[in-house]
Formats: structure tokens, C-alpha cells, sequence
């Protein structure tokens, strides 16, 4: 069974379906909490980004993963002239 719930454009996943938008706002809400709560117990700005970078870095492998694993492939213009 091939889940298309994203559609790669570059390097970037781009959300096709509900289930992707989902995933994708549920993404967005943790990473803005996370920064809430980071701001919350820190005493400087470089403190707030420099904490909140690595988390968002999670964030983003772990969308990637999920995204790269549900997503349709596009077919590339070399692999189609070498057949």
C-alpha cells in the first residue's frame, strides 16, 4: 500500500492530503511550543535560539522521515532518456 500524503518539490515535502496536513500542522504547533517553553526558562535571546535550533533541527529530521516515507516519486529526466 503507497501512502501519497506529500509530494517532493527539491528539498522540500509538500502536503497532498489531509493526513499530510495534519502531520505537518502537528509539526508546526510542537515546534512553536517547544520554543514557548524554552523562551519561558531562559534568560537571553541567544539562550532562547540557541536551545530552540536543535530542537527544531528533531523537528525537522523527524518530518523529513515521516514525509520522505509517504511521499510519491518523481521521475526524474535522466532516468527516463536512459531507458
Amino acid at each position: 500500500m503507497k501512502l501519497n500524503w506529500f509530494k517532493r518539490e527539491g528539498i522540500f515535502f509538500i502536503p497532498t492530503s489531509v493526513a499530510g496536513w495534519m502531520i505537518f500542522a502537528c509539526a508546526m504547533v510542537y515546534a512553536i511550543y517547544v520554543f514557548m517553553d524554552i523562551d519561558s526558562r531562559s534568560h537571553s535571546v541567544s539562550d532562547t535560539l540557541m536551545n530552540f535550533v536543535f530542537s527544531l533541527l528533531i523537528i525537522g529530521a523527524v518530518y523529513s522521515f515521516v514525509a520522505y516515507l509517504t511521499s510519491t516519486q518523481v521521475k526524474s529526466a535522466n532516468n527516463e532518456k536512459s531507458k
